[in-house]
């Protein structure tokens, strides 16, 4: 697990990364997000559509200041950040392709807040999967299904596509 702060909104506190392998509770999960259990507070975010922890944080401070701006469109900064990886303003589309599914296996797990160990010991509680550095998230990558969904065309240098994702991402809704 990796803690990052956000330089924009310090106060907000720590932004917490994980990364899960080989998860065997997707269905699980999804069903406690259906029902908004307050006790799995944290954004859970298919692995494979990321190109790296940029990416994320990307999400994650557009969330942030949603949140910090009353303009959330979701029912948390946490489901929010699911939102804001999105392209379009499309919330159920955000969902299908970036959220959790039945069928996810691995798994990034972003909760903003709390103390690191007591945010990992959660995490652990919660996600049945094995914990892995992040690095991993780059071997992890669908960069096919990250193109179609961000509409990349035929650019095939990763550090090119992370700037039309970044692109995409900070022009949605404008």
């Amino acid at each position: 697990m990796e803690s990052h702060t956000l330089e924009l909104y310090p106060e907000r506190g720590q932004v917490h990364i994980a990364l899960f392998r080989n998860i065997t509770n997707a269905p699980e999960l999804r069903q406690r997000l259906i029902a908004q259990d307050t006790t799995l507070a944290c954004a859970l975010v298919e692995a494979n559509v990321i190109m790296n922890v940029f990416h994320i944080l990307l999400a994650v401070n557009r969330a942030v200041h949603d949140e910090q701006n009353n303009q959330i469109k979701s029912h948390n900064v946490h489901s929010e950040i699911v939102v804001d990886l999105s392209s379009t303003p499309n919330i159920t589309q955000s969902f299908r392709r970036f959220g959790l599914s039945d069928e996810t296996k691995d798994l990034l797990v972003i909760k903003i807040g709390g103390d690191a160990s007591e945010v990992k010991k959660e995490m652990r509680k919660n996600i049945k999967g094995k914990l892995v550095p992040l690095r991993q998230l780059e071997d992890l990558r669908d960069i096919k299904k990250i193109k179609k969904y961000y509409q990349v065309g035929n650019e095939e240098n990763p550090n090119v596509i992370l700037q039309l994702v970044a692109s995409a991402m900070a022009l949605k809704g404008h």
